[in-house]
């Protein structure tokens, strides 16, 4: 059984985080909460079909970190990458607006990768 360090807790409590943030976005396009369909640049249908699956994966992977599945560190840090490309899909230009979700995810990318060099 692996020891849990602070670092392991704090990809465990961003990616806790990713999975609450991507079920509330994809209600909020399912019921155009404060007109957010209008602030994206492509169909909002296409990004709520993400936003469930990355949910989905988002919590696959936090069972795998707590179960201490092997493959653990590298889904999150997939998906951060897929959220951070996404949110550049989302706003639909290259200078986007800084999100909270693009800095968790950012974040999370880090923590990932120092995780994997610590092993390595």
């Amino acid at each position: 059984m692996r020891e849990w360090t602070r670092t392991y807790y704090l990809i465990a409590l961003l990616t806790l985080e990713k999975i609450v943030q991507h079920i509330v976005v994809t209600l909020c396009f399912l019921f155009d909460f404060g007109g957010i369909r209008t602030t994206v640049a492509v169909d909002y249908r296409y990004l709520m079909v993400a936003g469930g699956i990355v949910a989905i994966l988002f919590f696959i992977a936090l069972w795998a970190l707590l179960t201490e599945k092997t493959w653990s560190i590298s889904l999150v840090a997939g998906l951060a990458v897929f959220d951070i490309v996404g949110e550049f899909i989302a706003q639909g230009t290259i200078f986007i607006t800084l999100m909270v979700s693009f800095v968790v995810a950012i974040v999370l990318l880090v923590l990932c990768y120092k995780t994997r060099s610590r092993k390595g």
